[in-house]
């Protein structure tokens, strides 16, 4: 998401990483008690699909719909929307074009059902978490975009496990995921 600076071992680097890592602690809870969230099992298969084993990180944008109160049920994964010049083993840039062209078939398509949830993209890293731009960059989607629910969520595909959140305005919360 958004661009990110090479991984580097320079102090500056642990430091900005350090800080990016508390910031984030100090600004996530767990809220699976209050809010579900279902992703189907095409949807999924389809995201572990782009594990970023090596290469260039890759994103995009998921739809899907409420099923009740405060429970989610995603539905559909895009394929990257990646500007291909500008992605690197540790950021890209998203093709807003593609996605949003993304978002509105699939609303279409769904007979207007589904929308847009949130985002998604890879790290090449086992437990993924994060970064200082994909707070930021988030924070920036939720404050700027037309959003049918009062919130953002975030996948960040990693090799072993994914990293789900879901941003309210106020703060990141990490959330577990049913597949169906």
């Amino acid at each position: 998401m958004g661009r990110k600076h090479r991984i580097c071992k320079s102090k500056e680097h642990r430091a900005q990483r350090a800080t990016s890592l508390l910031r984030l602690c100090k600004r996530t809870t767990s809220v699976s008690e209050t809010i579900r969230v279902e992703i189907k099992e095409e949807a999924y298969l389809s995201l572990l699909r782009y594990r970023q084993y090596e290469g260039f990180e890759a994103g995009g944008v998921f739809t899907g719909s409420v099923i009740g109160l405060n429970q989610y049920r995603i539905s559909k994964v895009s394929l990257p929307c990646t500007i291909i010049d500008t992605a690197s083993t540790t950021g890209f840039e998203r093709d807003a074009q593609k996605a949003n062209d993304f978002i509105f078939n699939d609303y279409e398509a769904s007979n207007h059902t589904r929308y847009y949830l949130g985002e998604w993209h890879t790290h090449p890293e086992n437990n993924p978490t994060p970064s200082f731009v994909d707070i930021n960059s988030i924070e920036m989607i939720y404050k700027h975009s037309n959003r049918v629910i009062d919130g953002v969520f975030l996948i960040i595909v990693g090799i072993k496990n994914n990293y789900y959140g879901f941003y309210d305005g106020r703060m990141f919360h990490k959330v577990t995921v049913d597949i169906v």
